[in-house]
């Protein structure tokens, strides 16, 4: 009777001899993930210790050739770093959007479930985890989480481990509160104004931050919309201000992750959300500002430091808080909510008047966005009053009758 052919991953009879020193040879054939047969051996002191030496080199064999192995003995802590290490290797997914993954697994996943059997992850179990984390935590933090756990589930179905993901049946976790916070042009003018005038009176010492960066940059965000890091991505070469309708380039963001430091990455947030907008006067204004103080290299950054690198998101997000601080009791006489003044409020300012102006469709060009329901979901904020033309339609409809 024919030998019965190995299956992928499977080692086979283990067979012990007693070589000429007096040691432990353990030998057996290993089929590997792509099929190929390979005759492994180890030797020790004692039969136990070469079959278990043989089973070390069986388990680096399998990774080689098809990646850490889950089985029905894995953990969710397990599981995860198969998930991470799976996402690191595929080269598909941004080294920011990584680490990010690895802070919810590390800091939320593990915590809370990590020592429990994947197999043993149901929905039910899986609803308490997530409420759990929740309530303990943030709805942002259940959010990722949920995130994780169910592309970890994904890769144990690719395992054979589960038959189905229990992430996917769960209840849905509520949508974080849409911020209604935005500037009117009247509030943004206060916010120049109080920008120019931030630290000058008596009292102040020390050297004066560096307002012309923060007030260009505010002002370039308004009038396109872009993000922090957009704005700070730009170079002389993406800036043209000599034509009659200046336009700049928006095709590449600041971005700061441990593997690669502080850099520009050669596409905004999403490879699609590239394009070139037309800038009204007051954005064009400071972008020449910008080009006026900025070295004359086409690879210059307009937002730079003194050794011609890029500022950093956090530096000027550091520069915006210090300001909103200082200024609290200002801001707040003008009718500004302190509490959401961040780089985000001038986006969602400039979407909204848009929208109100030209409609949804415009406003979500303008932002990158590829569904409108983005756009009106987390930037427009509605104005509560309806245009007073619904009651002209009504009284229309009705004038024969009443």
């Amino acid at each position: 009777m024919p030998r019965q052919k190995l299956r992928a991953g499977q080692l086979g009879t283990i067979q012990t001899l007693v070589l000429p020193s007096g040691r432990i040879q353990a030998r057996a054939l290993l089929c590997d993930d792509l099929g190929v047969q390979h005759r492994l051996k180890a030797s020790a002191v004692t039969e136990a210790d070469a079959v278990g030496d043989l089973h070390t080199k069986a388990d680096a064999l399998r990774h080689a050739t098809g990646g850490a192995q889950l089985t029905r003995d894995s953990t969710i802590a397990e599981a995860c770093e198969v998930f991470l290490r799976d996402k690191e290797e595929s080269g598909l997914v941004e080294d920011s959007t990584v680490e990010a993954y690895e802070a919810s697994v590390r800091n939320v996943v593990i915590p809370a479930c990590g020592d429990l059997l994947l197999i043993d992850l149901s929905v039910r179990r899986c609803n308490r985890i997530l409420t759990d984390i929740r309530t303990d935590l943030s709805l942002s933090s259940a959010r990722k989480a949920r995130s994780v756990l169910s592309q970890t589930c994904a890769i144990a179905i690719e395992h054979e481990v589960l038959m189905h993901n229990p992430v996917r049946d769960t209840r849905r976790l509520p949508l974080p509160e849409k911020k209604e916070s935005v500037l009117t042009p009247g509030q943004l003018l206060i916010v120049q104004d109080l920008i120019r005038g931030w630290r000058t009176g008596p009292g102040h010492s020390g050297p004066r931050p560096n307002v012309a960066i923060l007030e260009d940059a505010m002002w370039i965000m308004v009038g396109t919309s872009v993000r922090i890091g957009e704005v700070l991505a730009l170079r002389r070469t993406e800036v043209d201000v000599t034509t009659k309708t200046p336009m700049a380039r928006f095709d590449g963001t600041i971005r700061y992750t441990k593997k690669q430091g502080l850099h520009r990455k050669n596409a905004p947030k999403r490879t699609r959300q590239k394009r070139r907008i037309a800038l009204p006067s007051f954005s064009a204004a400071a972008m020449r500002r910008r080009l006026a103080v900025t070295d004359s290299e086409p690879e210059a950054y307009l937002f730079a430091t003194r050794t011609g690198k890029p500022l950093s998101v956090s530096n000027y997000e550091r520069l915006l808080r210090t300001f909103v601080d200082d200024n609290q009791a200002a801001l707040q006489a003008a009718g500004i909510d302190v509490d959401d003044f961040s780089t985000h409020i001038f986006r969602r300012s400039t979407a909204t008047i848009v929208e109100a102006k030209a409609g949804i469709g415009l406003a979500s060009r303008l932002l990158g966005h590829a569904d409108e329901q983005v756009t009106r979901r987390s930037y427009v904020v509605t104005e509560e009053l309806v245009d007073p033309v619904t009651a002209d339609i009504m009284d229309d409809a009705f004038v024969d009758l009443l």
